[in-house]
């Protein structure tokens, strides 16, 4: 056994309440490891010295380099006190704090076992109840649709069907199509029939960007996107089609024309926001900057989110929206530069008045230190986006990888952390996945189904249906092609079957397993008794699989065959 490999620590990733009366215990091997056996020895804290009982782990998963194992200890009284026994080539050992040892003495392990003191409700990650498995939209107004034909268009300077707008170019960002919110209600029918759950919108407050992440007014709704009163018209609509609404706030930086730092640029130390920001002097100076910005521009300054003051003033704009909108939800932006400090006040306060509000964060990498009780619900899932791009796009994984790669990613997090992760293939800030591809459908519609069918919520972006091209930013913010010849195509269709699949209670609330088999990646979702099968052919291969379970979905099989790239979904039982 290869005892460095060999890993577990309580109250973590590895060591977690499902429930207030159960524990999930993972650990992880070597893989392919010579051990026979793990079993975990337990008990309620104060009983354990006396009495234990036995539990036995059972393999997981794989990834590249190791194997996990896991058990869920049940109990009416929540505090659990536990060690391993472990089977090997090599005899028995024991593992608790202590590490590896031969022999098991109860009398020293009041200590050293490893232990979960009590299960307490506030501290218990919890899968959110509004939206459990939903399907999220993400629209970038500007760009999305115009409703209100009546309004001043005289900002308005590009055509909507403009194209070659290039990475970086300063003139970029206030490039104007004209895309409102009266333009997302007017496709409310729309969205519902493709089968999302969510709207989740970037920016919409004043600013004179087009994209909104430079905040001029945290309190204000962008004249551009028709004011107060169609942000409120849209929420109402939204609530009335059972549909939820996320708003993306910027709680890092705001707009350098924001009135606090305006403040600080007039009177320099004498500003009552000067510690609202981050300046090395008295004054301000853009040349040579003399404060922190996002990515070291100018024209977006970055909060002191450590500052009492900032972090107050920012709550208030939290519980501004749920106060008087009453929106659904809120997307963090750039959250891991934000105090975690920030955070836990942020969702303390916000909870209270809306439980089930979802507050999910903008991290790009690991994101376990965020995701407790007590931050994030969960985070946008780019490692995902990485994975599928290494698998469906460079080749740079294969079926083994890719499957070993996504069981990597769950093994990071909880259980529950796992269902609230945003998995996504596009966003404003990525090229678009189908461009990526060159356009090639047929691929995508196979990544598309690992997104719909991979545990935790599925986020579109606006086009994705439609398979709209577009690179870096800002090409992937084109105008949305509503007069697409796509609507009406073979593979829109199958795009719409797929989404639907997480009508499905499987797919859209069940556990998870992945593994390789034959060079095909089979996902599996598993909720009470019903069982869904998703197998992915992402080769130029003919690949024979016999199916003898009832097909939800298929895309070039037939024949017991499994034609180039090519999936097939069923239900086992």
């Amino acid at each position: 056994m290869n005892k460095e490999a060999f890993y577990h620590h309580y109250e973590s990733n590895y060591s977690f309440p499902i429930s207030l009366h159960q524990l999930k215990v993972r650990v992880r091997t070597q893989k392919n490891d010579s051990i026979t056996s793990i079993t975990c020895l337990w008990n309620v804290s104060y009983f354990f010295q006396k009495e234990r009982k036995e539990t036995v782990l059972q393999y997981r998963c794989s990834d590249d380099l190791f194997d996990y194992y896991e058990a869920v200890l049940e109990s009416k009284i929540a505090e659990f006190a536990y060690v391993f026994r472990i089977e090997c080539d090599e005899g028995t050992y024991f593992y608790s704090e202590e590490g590896f040892i031969k022999a098991l003495d109860i009398s020293e392990c009041e200590i050293s076992s490893f232990r979960l003191a009590y299960v307490n409700k506030a501290d218990l990650i919890e899968e959110n109840p509004r939206f459990a498995g939903n399907v999220f939209y993400q629209i970038f107004p500007e760009r999305f649709n115009m409703g209100d034909l009546n309004k001043d268009t005289s900002y308005i300077n590009t055509p909507w069907d403009a194209q070659g707008l290039k990475y970086r170019s300063p003139s970029a960002f206030i490039v104007f199509m004209g895309g409102d919110l009266k333009g997302v209600e007017a496709k409310l029918d729309y969205l519902s029939d493709l089968g999302v759950n969510t709207i989740y919108l970037t920016p919409i407050h004043p600013s004179i960007s087009n994209h909104k992440y430079d905040i001029m007014d945290y309190f204000g709704i962008d004249a551009m996107f028709g004011g107060e009163k169609a942000f409120h018209d849209l929420v109402q609509a939204v609530h009335q089609k059972k549909m939820n609404i996320v708003l993306d706030m910027v709680f890092n930086h705001t707009s350098k024309l924001h009135p606090f730092f305006l403040d600080v640029k007039e009177k320099g130390k004498d500003s009552p926001y000067f510690e609202f920001y981050m300046l090395e002097g008295d004054r301000v100076s853009e040349s040579p900057l003399n404060y922190l910005s996002f990515h070291g521009g100018s024209y977006m300054p970055k909060l002191n989110t450590s500052n009492q003051k900032v972090q107050e003033y920012l709550i208030e704009v939290g519980k501004y929206y749920l106060n008087k909108y009453h929106v659904d939800g809120y997307r963090l932006d750039v959250a891991n530069e934000v105090s975690h400090d920030f955070w836990i006040s942020f969702k303390k306060e916000l909870k209270k008045i809306d439980p089930n509000i979802l507050i999910i964060g903008e991290v790009w990498h690991d994101s376990l230190s965020y995701l407790h009780a007590f931050e994030f619900d969960g985070v946008m899932n780019y490692p995902f986006l990485v994975a599928c791009q290494q698998f469906f796009v460079s080749h740079r994984l294969n079926a083994e990888g890719f499957a070993n790669r996504l069981n990597n990613l769950l093994m990071r997090y909880t259980d529950n952390s796992n269902k609230m992760m945003l998995n996504l293939l596009d966003s404003h800030d990525m090229p678009r996945f189908i461009h990526m591809l060159d356009g090639n459908k047929r691929i995508f519609l196979l990544a598309f189904l690992a997104l719909i069918v991979y545990q935790g919520m599925p986020m579109l972006y606006y086009g994705d249906e439609i398979f709209m091209m577009g690179g870096r930013d800002p090409d992937n913010r084109r105008g949305m092609e509503w007069n697409s010849k796509e609507f009406s195509s073979q593979e829109h269709l199958l795009f719409k079957k797929i989404v639907a699949l997480r009508n499905l209670d499987a797919i859209r609330l069940g556990d998870i397993r992945i593994y390789e088999k034959d060079s095909l990646v089979f996902i599996e979702r598993i909720y009470k008794n019903q069982k869904i099968l998703s197998i992915i052919n992402n080769s130029d291969k003919v690949v024979d699989f016999k199916n003898e379970k009832k097909i939800i979905l298929a895309f070039n099989y037939a024949n017991q065959q499994f034609q180039p790239y090519s999936f097939l979904v069923v239900q086992e039982h």
